[in-house]
């Protein structure tokens, strides 16, 4: 089965940031600034005895709210702008025994046994060739049964961890 794809600047963007707001850590880090939010509005509100937020809670919060996600996107931009696979056309097979991947400027084959793991987001299939980089393909880029019949084939691959939406 094969599939022609290219990924855009905000689609990549959505998705980075979607799967870094995902994790526990991050989660924790709002859940620190949405508390200093409420610390710092009951004080000058009056309707929480605390004690006066001081200028490191105001420091705090912006670099939670401000410098974070800037940093975020900065990254994500560097990461688009510099990769010539992400800017590309692709067409994309997907085989019982492989993956291959045809780009403007590359070819690549790709085992499944090779594959780290395999997740599936509303949007997304991400096909991880290690713990940090993945094979990003939209699912908007399937057409008719294409989606199932991919499953199908990802369900018979042994010793890689899947998570598919059912």
């Amino acid at each position: 089965m094969k599939i022609k794809t290219k990924i855009s600047f905000k689609e990549y963007q959505k998705l980075l940031f979607y799967l870094a707001y995902k994790r526990t850590i991050l989660r924790v880090i709002l859940g620190v600034a949405l508390a200093l939010i409420i610390w710092i509005l009951g004080y000058n509100f009056h309707f929480l005895p605390v004690p006066k937020p001081q200028i490191y809670q105001y420091i705090t919060l912006v670099l939670i709210l401000v410098a974070q996600p800037m940093v975020i996107y900065l990254t994500i931009r560097r990461s688009y702008k510099s990769s010539n696979n992400l800017r590309e056309k692709l067409e994309i097979e997907f085989m019982h025994s492989q993956i291959k991947i045809n780009g403007e400027s590359f070819y690549t084959e790709i085992e499944w046994k090779n594959i780290f793991k395999i997740d599936e987001e509303a949007n997304w299939i991400l096909f991880y060739v290690n713990s940090l980089s993945a094979i990003i393909v939209p699912k908007k880029a399937f057409h008719g049964t294409q989606l199932e019949e991919l499953k199908k084939i990802i369900l018979t691959i042994p010793k890689v961890p899947v998570n598919l939406k059912p």
